[in-house]
């Protein structure tokens, strides 16, 4: 087990689950309303995994099964795409049953037309599940 030995950034029943950088403004807060969900949060890049790609933090929602990959960047959100992708993988044999869901906060999204191949590649295969923002996504655990 990948995550074994790995205390959670919070509480399993927090209210509010803050990822971020040191030094940036970029984050992604999840929000647990009434505290319903059991929900484990590990930063995956420096911590679990050590210079190997992957995503910077993921959040567990053991309630209802459902993986957040959250990956915190500048402008480069092909690369974040590819931290996730491997974020993922990294993690499959751990929450291969639960949904994944991808986060990327970034400093700047290009237009439509200028997305990067790998946001289309995982555009393409997330759909809806992918959600992108500039410096803050905000959002209610489900």
């Amino acid at each position: 087990m990948i995550l074994e030995g790995y205390n959670s950034l919070c509480k399993p029943n927090a209210k509010t689950i803050v990822s971020r950088d040191k030094g940036s403004s970029r984050r992604h807060i999840a929000e647990n309303p009434e505290q319903k969900f059991s929900v484990r949060h590990f930063q995956l890049d420096g911590d679990v995994f050590q210079n190997v790609l992957c995503c910077d933090y993921l959040l567990l929602n053991d309630t209802t099964k459902i993986a957040y990959y959250i990956e915190l960047k500048g402008h480069n959100i092909g690369h974040a795409a590819e931290q996730l992708m491997a974020g993922e993988k990294l993690c499959a044999n751990e929450v291969g049953d639960y949904v994944a869901l991808y986060r990327i906060v970034s400093s700047g999204m290009p237009t439509q037309k200028a997305y990067p191949l790998p946001y289309r590649k995982l555009l393409n295969k997330a759909g809806k599940r992918l959600k992108s923002g500039t410096e803050k996504i905000i959002e209610e655990l489900y």
